[in-house]
């Protein structure tokens, strides 16, 4: 199944689209009434419907989207109007990494009820036509090379930072601590701030390769040794072409700003048109399922 990132679903017809937020609950109930309550789902799923009337040019818009996208077979990208923004106060970024040397993030958007539940939505499609703002410890943010700056992909919302800076590795021991000696200080780091290392090798490199490590200790004017808490005893882990990199660090709030899409498919491959009146039809009921991704 294809994706069509652009153009976004006609405005004209999703502002009549009914629909929302969807969870799935399992609820057993015994003679007493009490319940036993099972979620399936942490995060929604979204559903929507059309079923309202339609004129000539918007049944026509309609329908054909419907066939270019194959009915179910194309996903694509819906603005839910009555949920499609963002700001600082409730857009974070979730941390993810690769071994790579870049330290990736994943934009969410935080629902608060004020109390002690909450969610976090997974915002997977950014708006790919409109501004999005990246915060680093309430600075913005500019798109590209440099400490500090960042790459967008609008079409996953992955925000991949660039690192303040870096130092090669020269060896790295394993133990209940683990120590690794870097040529330099990347971003002058010290103890309870994170290093965050690539490249290593070994059976066990994973147990150090795209992670963000507290550091115990750092010594030396050049090179410097760092102890890390992360417990790598009886790992094999060998030196590769093994980096220190700083990224954010641990007190520094990242946060983002914009205007969202929601990734659907039509939930039928048939689309049945009712005549009204001349030029007024209706649709007998089509749905859009969100998709994951």
């Amino acid at each position: 199944m294809a994706f069509l990132e652009s153009p976004r679903f006609p405005f004209c017809v999703s502002y009549g689209a009914v629909g929302g937020p969807e969870f799935a609950t399992d609820i057993a109930a015994v003679n007493s009434g009490v319940e036993q309550r099972n979620i399936r789902w942490e995060q929604a799923r979204a559903k929507y419907s059309i079923e309202m009337p339609l004129v000539d040019e918007v049944k026509d818009e309609l329908l054909a989207w419907f066939r270019a996208v194959r009915g179910r077979a194309h996903g694509f990208r819906l603005r839910d109007w009555s949920d499609y923004q963002v700001t600082v106060d409730n857009g974070t970024l979730g941390t993810s990494s690769n071994a790579t040397g870049e330290q990736v993030y994943q934009l969410f958007k935080h629902y608060d009820s004020g109390g002690a539940l909450e969610e976090y939505r997974k915002i997977s499609k950014p708006a790919n036509d409109e501004p999005i703002a990246i915060y680093r410890g309430g600075v913005l943010q500019t798109a590209g090379a440099g400490a500090g700056n960042y790459a967008l992909d609008t079409a996953t919302g992955a925000v991949t930072f660039v690192a303040d800076a870096s130092s090669a590795a020269t060896s790295i021991t394993p133990g209940t601590t683990t120590t690794v000696v870097l040529t330099s200080n990347p971003g002058a780091l010290g103890a309870g701030q994170l290093l965050y290392l690539s490249g290593f090798t070994g059976a066990d490199a994973a147990d150090v390769n795209g992670i963000a490590h507290t550091i115990n200790s750092v010594s030396g004017s050049g090179p410097y040794t760092f102890v890390l808490a992360t417990n790598t005893a009886g790992d094999t882990i060998t030196l590769g072409s093994g980096i220190g990199r700083k990224f954010a660090q641990a007190g520094e709030a990242l946060a983002w700003a914009g205007t969202f899409d929601v990734p659907v498919r039509f939930d039928s491959d048939y689309a049945a048109v009712m005549i009204q009146a001349p030029n007024i039809y209706r649709l007998n009921t089509i749905g859009m399922i969100e998709i994951r991704i």
